[in-house]
């Protein structure tokens, strides 16, 4: 080996390392490189803070989570005829009705939160809420289903905002009662009598009113 090269050792990397990189030589020379705690405990309480958003039902994870969900059952065809299947639905009560909306229109589902009446607005809405950092108009499902006007809310009184998947239409949700249950639903093959409205596409044995919901959507996000 030339004795110079050896004398030489890894010098030269070293320093072609260095002209690449001056900061790092500039930390290496001065020992070892200081942490900036601050800022790592800053980075630490965001993630926390996300995390606890996402938990909640909030933030773009928690969204983008609720999307993935819906885009899966959307791409998987709904096979209603065949025995032991059916579609994904919520099971929800309202004042005297048991309904079954499909799971893929939904978004958010939050215990009734604080309402603020609209002064003039149509009967069925009962006034306006904020879910996630959105406003959105309030419906009564009863009351868009039978036509009639919505009973009086108080503040307090019990109940679930379903917050539905609009797309670009204005943000809505639906006021129930109670929410029982998700289920796969197989859609009875009997005809809907007039009398149920044009937003029920079916009634299972049980009473329960299956949801139109492409003519729900287009009702309530116009």
């Amino acid at each position: 080996m030339d004795d110079t090269l050896a004398g030489a050792g890894a010098a030269p990397l070293i320093a072609a390392l260095d002209s690449a990189s001056p900061d790092r030589a500039a930390a290496r020379g001065s020992g070892r490189a200081s942490i900036d705690w601050d800022a790592v405990r800053d980075k630490v309480a965001h993630r926390t803070a996300d995390l606890e958003a996402t938990f909640a039902g909030r933030g773009p994870w928690a969204d983008a989570v609720l999307a993935r969900r819906a885009q899966e059952l959307a791409e998987v065809p709904q096979r209603d005829d065949e025995a032991g299947t059916g579609t994904p639905m919520l099971v929800a009560r309202g004042a005297e009705t048991l309904y079954g909306l499909e799971l893929r229109h939904l978004g958010h589902i939050v215990p009734m939160p604080r309402l603020a009446r609209v002064p003039g607005a149509p009967p069925a809405i009962l006034g306006v809420i904020a879910v996630a950092g959105k406003v959105m108009r309030l419906f009564d499902l009863d009351s868009l289903c039978s036509g009639t006007h919505a009973a009086a809310v108080g503040i307090d009184q019990p109940g679930y905002a379903i917050v539905l998947r609009t797309g670009a239409g204005r943000p809505a949700a639906l006021r129930l009662h109670e929410v029982e249950r998700v289920d796969d639903i197989v859609l009875p093959r009997t005809s809907v009598p007039a009398e149920a409205g044009p937003l029920v596409r079916a009634i299972t044995a049980d009473r329960m009113a299956i949801l139109d919901m492409a003519a729900l959507l287009d009702l309530v996000k116009t």
